[in-house]
């Protein structure tokens, strides 16, 4: 069956563990959806036309309606489907154990794994490179595996401790975006050669934990959606109505700003500002080749150059 505007569309790679985290809380939800394959590495042509340039991984697509970083992604799902609750203790502190997650925990498995447990070539190395603005130095993280071993199973510790008193997730009896949050990045230490996966042998309860997050699944998944026609799905689809609420210091509905990505290579986005908060934007691309498109990021993906009225 053709994909609508309807549909879920998550634009992924398979092996991505924020990508993965976004699948696993399509699991918790059992929510149906379906895959827009993109590349690993620049140039994504299909994903940059639809994003004003954002080329990180995943994106949600419904319709005409983008929405950026995972955990924004899960936000979004809980209000269109607030049952089953992917936030059962609390979407507060998912926000709170992001930081960690993503960063930290992330960035030292990142080390592990391209210090030598990961097949990389020339272009890879070049694109992440460029994608932080410094180099993506295989050889100073093989330098640094040894300390990265030691503080991976530090921050595993905290995890076997956390599920010391027999609970079956991480927050409780079911299973949260904390625990989608953490799998990933698990996962993403599977997808080496072994190596950088022996350090999880020593930690049982983590193991049993991680083979339950395993068993909840991607949610029922449809046929993939290719880039084009996901392009031509935004094209032919309008926004959703603006929900109420927001306001913020910085920025007012209707104003002409100028927004960057933290990416180093990401160009800036010429946009309208439609709806801001604390947290989060929600921009319309000046550029009109799609038609009429909403840009919904958090804020910590990037900051205004400017803003007009």
């Amino acid at each position: 069956m053709p994909a609508t505007g309807d549909d879920l569309i998550l634009h992924q790679y398979e092996i991505s563990p924020f990508s993965e985290k976004a699948r696993v809380a399509l699991g918790i939800k059992r929510l149906a959806w379906r895959a827009c394959n993109q590349p690993s590495i620049l140039p994504k042509p299909g994903l940059t036309a639809l994003t004003g340039g954002f080329r990180r991984i995943p994106v949600l697509q419904i319709g005409a309606d983008l929405y950026f970083d995972s955990l924004f992604i899960i936000e979004e799902l809980e209000r269109r489907f607030p049952a089953p609750s992917a936030f059962p203790a609390g979407a507060g502190l998912a926000g709170a154990v992001a930081p960690w997650s993503d960063g930290e925990l992330f960035m030292g498995i990142v080390g592990l794994l391209f210090g030598g447990d990961w097949e990389v070539n020339e272009a890879f190395l070049k694109d992440r490179g460029e994608l932080m603005g410094r180099p993506f130095d295989p050889v100073a993280m093989a330098a640094a595996a040894p300390r990265l071993a030691v503080d991976l199973k530090r921050q595993l510790d905290l995890l076997e401790t956390q599920l010391g008193d027999g609970r079956v997730f991480l927050t409780g009896a079911a299973p949260d975006a904390v625990d989608a949050a953490v799998y990933c990045q698990i996962r993403f230490i599977r997808w080496g050669q072994g190596r950088a996966a022996a350090v999880l042998d020593g930690f049982p309860r983590l193991l049993a934990w991680e083979a339950r997050v395993k068993a909840i699944g991607h949610g029922p998944r449809g046929d993939d959606v290719t880039p084009d026609e996901a392009i031509a799905i935004a094209r032919s689809a309008t926004p959703a109505p603006i929900r109420p609420g927001g306001g913020a210091e910085d920025v007012r509905a209707g104003d002409r700003v100028r927004f960057k990505y933290h990416d180093a290579n990401t160009p800036v986005l010429e946009a309208t500002a439609v709806r801001a908060d604390a947290r989060g934007l929600t921009l319309r691309p000046s550029a009109a080749e799609l038609g009429e498109l909403h840009l919904h990021l958090p804020r910590a993906i990037g900051a205004f150059v400017d803003a007009t009225g």
